[in-house]
């Protein structure tokens, strides 16, 4: 794994709350979430019954259209024309939280690696790119959001590839050619977000992505 990527918390739940988990998506009702437990677990959860979810900052979204996304990843999968979704919760609250007026650009990534007897953990990375110079760390420019719900039904995964230096790898990145209907939204906060965000620009990145498109994270988050 890259020194720049995180790893998720090591959490454990009681039965109380994985039965408020049941209870809140059987109701579909994010209200009966339990009280003090962050909502990344659910969403985590809720990946691990087979759904996709994806992050937005806006509310009232009822039918979610293909689009083309502007990426600066090496791969093609991710400058399809479609719904994408990621059936990891964490991924899925970047978009949800990220602050678009203050931010001119989002850098992120959740990513396994192939190893003797399987996958790695999933490593995380985030970074912001501020729109203006701003002396803030980069969770200040975290705002509420919302994750939406999806059924896999028409979606198809990113398939593993090989990322130079680092191994065979895969994301937990998935698209569909078609609309989709989220069943469920889960309002998100800032606070419910455990890992670190990272600031950069924006210009410096895209030169350098451009020079060197597998240098992901382009020395954000490395000290340079």
């Amino acid at each position: 794994m890259l020194p720049a990527f995180s790893l998720a918390p090591e959490a454990s739940l009681s039965a109380s709350a994985y039965r408020a988990f049941e209870a809140a998506w059987a109701a579909r009702d994010p209200d009966l979430l339990p009280a003090g437990v962050a909502r990344w677990h659910f969403l985590q959860w809720l990946a691990g019954q087979g759904f996709l979810l994806h992050g937005s900052a806006q509310a009232n979204l009822t039918r979610f259209e293909p689009r083309t996304p502007h990426d600066l990843s090496a791969d093609d999968f991710s400058k399809r024309t479609g719904v994408f979704a990621a059936s990891d919760g964490l991924w899925a609250m970047m978009y949800a939280l990220r602050d678009r007026v203050r931010t001119a650009r989002m850098l992120n990534m959740a990513v396994q690696v192939r190893q003797e007897g399987g996958w790695s953990p999933t490593g995380y990375f985030l970074s912001l790119a501020p729109r203006r110079p701003l002396h803030l760390g980069g969770p200040a420019l975290l705002v509420p959001g919302w994750v939406y719900v999806l059924p896999r039904t028409g979606f198809e995964p990113m398939p593993p590839y090989d990322w130079p230096g680092l191994g065979r790898v895969r994301e937990p990145h998935w698209v569909s050619a078609q609309a989709a209907v989220p069943l469920l939204r889960v309002p998100v906060g800032p606070a419910d977000f455990p890992l670190p965000v990272h600031t950069h620009d924006a210009a410096t990145v895209d030169a350098r992505a451009h020079a060197n498109p597998w240098g992901f994270p382009w020395g954000v988050g490395e000290g340079t």
